[in-house]
């Protein structure tokens, strides 16, 4: 028998082989894996026959080398930081806040004479005075908005890493052990009880083919990752910067349900925004009535979107989200004084069930983020005790392996140790995006403390 390589030479054959079918249970389980077509050329040019009882030279399995993203690390707080400075978003909502911010000065700047001969003056600076409020709750929302993308950003890269890392480990495995059962079938060796022949090595090299896809979709994922994080914290074109973490951190906290609506309902910018408006719109009917001989009267609408800040439109295609109910006033209010008043006093009254929509759109939100996040703890939880015993198992299993040689009893809880690793990973990154998103929904009044944030 001809010598194998040292570091097959150092492992026990009963236990290589019980390996093989340990890592390829697992492997094969996960049949969600997409396959890569392989093309079928036209003509193939003659391949010399192999000499009489010699097999054919497989090619060497491609090399691999992780890919490390150019630049320098950065911790989340890092950031965090950057985002705050240079997210675009987060910029153009400081821009309009100051546009808000010199509408209102233009207004007080008007020489008191002319409420004379424009007597809804006055109400126009009151909503000007509103609408600075209104474009602060939107820098706000911004900057919430900015450390959800990119705190998520930046653990979608984490996850990817630590997936990278596994499936690489699990490719360096498996075709190790197909070298072992290669060279077990080519010398003749027969193991009581297991089955090798070239169907199983057909079969163990179409697993090898998926996990190695398996590796080059979370290297993908990685690269795909520092790009949306670049995006996320508006980094420079010419700034390259990566996650530092290499682990998802496990999270704790507690925090009821009435909290997370109380917090919500009482700190949630886009509500301040809708409560704006109904101030703006009632401060119309005051605008309108101030102007008793014009037949058109331009609204506060004139300068404003007022379309731009609602909450997304219903989805009822298989989802049920609900949508928001859409502000109303037209850029101007024609007729004599009554008519316009009356007009504005209905859509005055119009706001309020706008108001009172966004109210229950935004408890809505904070109880589904609420009951995600606990789920998520607890399935998170579920999923520890579960890799925990699974670690327990296979360790008590090796034991027994050794001294009773059962392949069978190894391999049965080397699976389901692999299997529950891998569902606490995930439990894992579903609790850290369930945290985010509490944290999203209530502004900020519950903070995921992260560490070094």
């Amino acid at each position: 028998m001809s010598s194998l390589p040292c570091e097959i030479a150092r492992t026990p054959l009963w236990i290589a082989v019980a390996l093989l079918v340990a890592v390829g249970t697992v492997a094969v389980a996960d049949s969600s894996l997409p396959t890569i077509p392989v093309p079928v050329p036209t003509e193939t040019a003659a391949q010399p026959e192999p000499e009489a009882g010699k097999q054919p030279e497989k090619p060497a399995p491609p090399t691999w080398t992780v890919w490390q993203p150019p630049g320098r690390p950065v911790t989340l707080t890092e950031c965090l930081r950057i985002a705050g400075m240079r997210r675009p978003s987060v910029i153009a909502a400081q821009y309009s806040l100051a546009a808000s911010e010199r509408g209102y000065l233009a207004l007080m700047n008007i020489h008191r004479a002319l409420d004379l001969l424009s007597p809804d003056i006055p109400f126009r600076r009151r909503q000007a005075e509103r609408g600075i409020a209104a474009a602060a709750a939107e820098v706000q929302k911004a900057m919430q908005e900015g450390v959800y993308d990119t705190t998520r950003t930046y653990f979608e890269y984490v996850r990817a890493t630590q997936q990278e890392r596994t499936a690489a480990d699990i490719v360096e495995q498996l075709e190790l052990f197909y070298r072992v059962a290669e060279n077990m079938l080519n010398e003749g060796v027969k193991v009581p009880g297991m089955k090798l022949d070239r169907f199983t090595l057909a079969a163990l090299e179409a697993v090898i083919v998926k996990v190695r896809q398996l590796r080059e979709k979370a290297s993908t994922g990685r690269k795909l990752a520092v790009a949306a994080l670049a995006q996320a914290i508006g980094s420079d074109p010419g700034e390259q910067l990566y996650p530092v973490a290499t682990k998802l951190p496990v999270m704790g906290g507690t925090v009821t349900q009435e909290q997370v609506v109380g917090y919500a309902l009482a700190a949630r910018p886009e509500l301040i925004q809708v409560a704006v408006l109904v101030d703006v719109t009632r401060l119309e009917v005051c605008a309108q009535n101030a102007i008793a001989r014009r037949n058109s009267v331009p609204t506060f609408a004139t300068g404003t979107d007022l379309h731009s800040r609602v909450v997304p439109a219903a989805v009822r295609n298989g989802e049920y989200r609900p949508g928001s109910v859409s502000p109303e006033m037209p850029a101007t209010l024609v007729g004599k004084r009554e008519d316009r008043v009356a007009r504005a006093v209905l859509y005055s009254q119009r706001q309020d069930e706008v108001y009172r929509e966004a109210v229950n759109l935004v408890r809505l939100d904070a109880i589904n983020a609420y009951l995600n996040w606990k789920s998520t703890a607890e399935r998170m939880e579920q999923a520890e005790q579960w890799f925990e015993r699974g670690k327990r198992l296979a360790e008590d299993s090796r034991k027994a392996a050794a001294t009773k040689q059962d392949p069978e009893l190894l391999v049965r809880n080397e699976a389901l140790a692999g299997e529950a690793q891998a569902a606490y990973v995930e439990a894992v990154y579903e609790h850290l995006k369930a945290l985010m998103a509490l944290e999203r929904v209530t502004a900020g009044q519950v903070t995921a403390g992260f560490e070094g944030r």
